[in-house]
């Protein structure tokens, strides 16, 4: 199960989510923060979204090759000094295995449950670099066994950098702790609960960044 949300900034923002549905049964899961903000920016994340639709429709299993491609279908869209983060994974039902590349993008966190009952929690890093800014990059890609009740949650700076007036960061380690504590919840109230506790620490600041947030949950078989 999995559900997604974003709060734009004031403007046009640039980030960008989006789930696909794959041959097999697979699952597609994309998260992105486009750089600059206004049409320039929403342009650059119709490309990106259009190019990932492009390429992820044939399900190939090497994503580090589709992500190449993608990066250089945005760079070859975009004007020069352009770029976005981005993450791409595919869930594969029938292995339980999660395939990713990271392009730059803050890690997503996958929460996994220990022999002891204990979250284990892992950062998602390989990859690569940022998508648009180069012609070509060699990326490379990961793969995870996923369990039942595994959470997976990926979210843009927006999130982990919501400051207060005081100019403190909210963190991730504070996202952390509150993920902690949504063992029983939907990924939808998962998401609502993040964005709760994000907004009582900023305690009325101003919103400086789009915050966008996706939370998928592994069911059992």
């Amino acid at each position: 199960e999995f559900s997604g949300a974003c709060r734009p900034a004031l403007g046009v923002g640039g980030d960008y989510y989006d789930f696909l549905a794959l041959p097999a049964g697979q699952l597609g899961i994309a998260i992105g923060d486009v750089s600059g903000k206004g049409i320039a920016a929403a342009l650059m994340m119709a490309s990106l979204q259009a190019s990932l639709r492009g390429e992820a429709t044939r399900a190939p299993e090497n994503l580090a090759l589709l992500i190449s491609n993608v990066n250089r279908l945005v760079y070859e869209a975009s004007s020069s000094n352009r770029y976005a983060t981005f993450f791409y994974a595919q869930y594969n039902p029938a292995t339980r295995l999660l395939t990713y590349v990271n392009a730059g993008h803050n890690p997503p966190l996958l929460f996994h449950r220990d022999s002891q009952d204990n979250w284990q929690v892992t950062r998602l890093e390989v990859g690569g670099t940022v998508v648009g800014l180069l012609e070509s990059f060699p990326y490379q890609q990961a793969s995870l066994p996923i369990a039942p009740g595994d959470l997976l949650i990926a979210f843009t700076d927006g999130i982990s950098e919501a400051m207060n007036n005081a100019d403190e960061e909210w963190g991730e380690d504070q996202l952390i702790k509150t993920v902690q504590t949504c063992d029983a919840l939907a990924p939808a109230a998962i998401i609502e609960r993040i964005m709760i506790d994000a907004d009582a620490f900023v305690a009325g600041a101003k919103q400086h960044d789009d915050m966008t947030l996706v939370v998928v949950r592994a069911l059992n078989a």
